[in-house]
């Protein structure tokens, strides 16, 4: 009997489950240890986002990601390009994260009288890395795996695959800026917002990531 009940797909179920919510309510949820998800483009998040959020944008391996970053353990709030906050919820649950309690109504336009709130992150050009590198400042981390990373690498970085990034961060120093890069542009930005979650103050991306840095034709390493 039970089975034979018309019951609602999870597209359904999450679009009645997903809540607007208030920039108070969200900050009341992350301040009880909620992940705050923001889905939008790397470029956009880096100009402006909400301190303490992790970035895993709709437009690249979200899921494969998501899985891999996020704890099942902890309630989600998602905030989105503005209509794009049921889509980030269902892609999630298709890969069992059913457990998010809300996105944040207006996305990042409820945080415009809120500037204290807002956090940037850096992306500088492969050429200007290059330049801050040569001063033996920085630290070039390298997110990809180990397999691109054997093919060419940034010269002088030292590789913390995306993966194992949370169990590796004390391996990383807080009063050294660092240099995050991957192929694109993608996981590095990923990897910067878990490193400013972490309390890293001094987190800059290479833009564009190795493809960037090869365009501009500098020097790689193999391994």
């Amino acid at each position: 009997m039970l089975n034979a009940r018309e019951r609602p797909t999870l597209d359904e179920a999450l679009a009645r489950e997903v809540n607007p919510l208030t920039l108070d309510q969200l900050l009341a949820l992350q301040g009880v240890d909620a992940q705050v998800l923001d889905t939008r483009d790397p470029a956009d998040f880096a100009a402006a986002h909400l301190a303490g959020a992790i970035n895993i944008g709709l437009g690249g391996q979200y899921a494969t990601w998501a899985g891999t970053v996020l704890s099942r353990e902890r309630p989600i709030v998602v905030i989105a390009d503005p209509g794009r906050e049921h889509e980030s919820a269902v892609r999630l649950g298709r890969i069992g994260f059913d457990h998010i309690v809300g996105y944040l109504k207006d996305g990042l336009r409820s945080l415009e009288s809120r500037p204290d709130l807002t956090a940037t992150t850096e992306r500088v050009s492969a050429p200007v890395a290059s330049e801050r590198l040569a001063t033996g400042g920085p630290l070039a981390v390298d997110v990809r795996s180990p397999r691109e990373r054997e093919q060419k690498s940034v010269p002088g970085s030292v590789s913390v695959p995306l993966n194992h990034l949370l169990e590796r961060v004390q391996e990383l120093r807080k009063d050294r800026p660092l240099l995050v890069y991957c192929a694109g542009g993608y996981r590095s930005s990923i990897a910067a917002s878990l490193l400013q979650r972490e309390g890293f103050s001094q987190v800059s991306e290479i833009a564009g990531g190795i493809a960037a840095w090869e365009t501009a034709k500098l020097p790689v390493s193999a391994g």
